[in-house]
């Protein structure tokens, strides 16, 4: 993780009560914990009680890590996809049921020429926010539509997203640059774009629901160039106002979005604010909503009957493992990759963690159509086979070498997560060296060919169909020299032939089949070692009103609003020995 702005340190100690040196807050910091009272056991606040939905007050969020980019073209990543989703429409979103529903388009499109031509028509007077050039914004019209595909579409952007919209006709050669326009893009008028496919795809429109396919205007990105990602400008509910990086970022509410609703007047993003502190910053009533917790604290929020009415707790459709590249010794090695695979103890992470953890041996989670619960390709804990696998590899007595394991973060759970994976491969003779990096440097450099050996990754659900996991991760296409999203850098005809099937195929069941097929492929050569699919809580302070976690968007924020003016809840405090009012227990609680 990059090193934290000497700004946010002092604030937040600060915080506390106590100008101290940052040399000395640690030790303050003790003390202070050892003689002040616990943190409170429910919320601190509650709303007014006003039915009636209204905007106003700050709403604030965070995350344990560091955005990495503003830019809707190159965003892939959940932080940047938290901030994106404020200031960015697409022309087709997804209802709190998962179905496609218009958005920036007045309708869903006409679809013609057997699924391969969509003419969508868009809803006249959205405007963008302010620019350089229009200090009021301007209308959104289908050449805005056109441009940002097309900046997408090109090979020098290098967007990630560029795989999803490749069925689009003429985009390869566009993407080539054997073409100044994508050809199958037409603007038929002001308010009317068409996108003609050269083979039907069952997940364009999916695709067009993507963060990738927000429009943007050509000319603020003429004017700031490289810097725009640091200069976001879209059609959403909130306007970009300032990021001090690596600390927070500030969105105001915009007073001209087409579709008119209670909002907080301005939104707080919270960056490299550890989980650990964001729960004592969360029951001190200090942020807003939090969305990951450290194993104590997960069991504190699940047990308090207070926060009952303000939590909930799914699985998500995510799955996490130990990326392989298969391009660098010793993983170009298939026997190496499976030997890992089969010597994670997935339950004791599980145990480790919680119980948070649903132990998964494949790519596909349980609730993605095409997921084999019997799946005999399937990873698991199994020492004999791992060991074999290693004897296959030549190497029976260990590898001759430490292998070096990207991870995101230095906290505790970082640390807890590296440790797991040291044991387990220790038990076949493998040396795990951890290098811990930011999420920023991890998303940058690991999509770099021969950069990173090994890492910890995650694939979260960007619209429910297997193709979102199988083809973005493992195709040969999602492979580019700068921005690869197939990390692992696998490689496998047969794989893509099956994908490439898939795509078009309109029988739903012969379609799911080919998915099965490519599933356990994947499982077989482990590029991936698969670790497990995730439980997660989120929880919002009772005054946070018009939430609920989005089965496809990941702390969708956009449509919260406030009960204000908050009302303190009176409560007296159990502190070591002693209790104190509410209203005197400190700004940030026991550090």
């Amino acid at each position: 993780m990059t090193t934290p702005d000497p700004l946010k340190a002092r604030r937040r100690a600060d915080a506390i009560g106590c100008l101290v040196p940052l040399a000395l807050a640690g030790a303050v910091v003790a003390l202070l914990a050892a003689t002040w009272p616990s943190p409170p056991e429910g919320p601190r606040w509650r709303g007014a009680g006003d039915a009636e939905p209204r905007s106003g007050g700050t709403f604030v969020f965070h995350h344990e890590e560091n955005v990495r980019t503003l830019d809707p073209h190159i965003a892939y990543d959940e932080l940047s996809g938290m901030a994106v989703r404020l200031m960015f429409d697409g022309l087709l979103d997804y209802d709190m049921e998962s179905n496609l529903v218009p958005s920036l388009a007045e309708a869903m499109p006409e679809v013609s020429d057997g699924g391969k031509r969509f003419r969508f028509r868009l809803r006249r007077g959205v405007q963008f926010h302010p620019m350089p050039g229009h200090p009021e914004g301007r209308e959104l019209t289908a050449d805005d539509v056109r441009w940002s595909m097309e900046r997408l579409l090109s090979n020098e952007v290098g967007s990630p997203g560029y795989p999803f919209y490749s069925a689009i006709e003429g985009a390869g050669e566009y993407h080539e640059g054997a073409a100044d326009h994508v050809a199958g893009i037409r603007v038929i008028d002001r308010y009317t774009i068409e996108f003609q496919l050269t083979e039907a795809d069952q997940t364009f429109l999916n695709a067009m629901a993507m963060t990738f396919a927000y429009p943007v205007p050509r000319e603020n990105y003429a004017h700031w160039g490289e810097e725009v990602k640091f200069h976001p400008v879209g059609t959403g509910p909130f306007v970009f106002e300032s990021w001090e990086r690596d600390v927070e970022l500030r969105f105001r509410r915009h007073t001209r979005y087409w579709d008119p609703q209670p909002n907080p007047d301005e939104m707080v993003f919270q960056e490299n604010l550890n989980r650990e502190l964001a729960a004592l910053l969360f029951r001190n009533g200090d942020l807003d909503a939090i969305h990951r917790q450290s194993p104590s604290d997960y069991r504190f929020f699940r047990d308090a009957e207070q926060w009952a009415d303000y939590r909930d707790e799914f699985p998500r459709v995510s799955t996490f493992g130990i990326g392989l590249n298969c391009e660098m010794e010793p993983f170009d090695d298939v026997h190496v990759r499976r030997a890992i695979a089969f010597a994670i103890d997935r339950e004791g992470w599980n145990r480790a963690r919680a119980g948070r953890l649903l132990p998964a041996g494949q790519i596909l989670p349980p609730a993605i159509p095409g997921h084999d619960p019997d799946l005999p390709e399937a990873h698991r804990l199994d020492l004999d086979v791992a060991r074999e696998e290693m004897r296959l590899a030549g190497h029976p007595d260990g590898l001759p070498e430490p292998i070096t394991v990207w991870i995101t973060g230095q906290d505790d759970t970082a640390r807890t997560y590296g440790e797991l994976l040291q044991h387990d491969l220790a038990q076949i003779g493998i040396e795990v060296r951890l290098r811990f990096v930011s999420f920023a440097v991890y998303l940058t450099e690991s999509g770099k060919p021969n950069t990173a050996p090994a890492f910890f990754t995650g694939w979260n659900m960007d619209f429910p169909d297997p193709s979102n996991f199988l083809d973005i991760l493992f195709h040969s296409r999602s492979i580019h020299p700068e921005n690869s999203e197939n990390r692992a850098f696998y490689r496998n005809d047969e794989l893509d032939g099956i994908l490439d099937q898939a795509r078009s195929e309109t029988d739903r069941e012969r379609r799911l089949g080919l998915y099965r097929q490519a599933n356990a492929i994947i499982s077989r050569d482990a590029p991936w070692a698969f670790t497990y699919n995730p439980l997660s809580m989120e929880l919002w302070q009772p005054y946070v009103k018009g939430y609920e976690p989005h089965p496809v968007w990941f702390e969708d924020y956009r449509n919260v609003w406030l009960d204000l003016p908050r009302e303190r809840l009176t409560r007296r405090l159990t502190g070591r020995g002693a209790s104190a009012p509410a209203v005197l227990f400190p700004a940030m609680g026991a550090l």
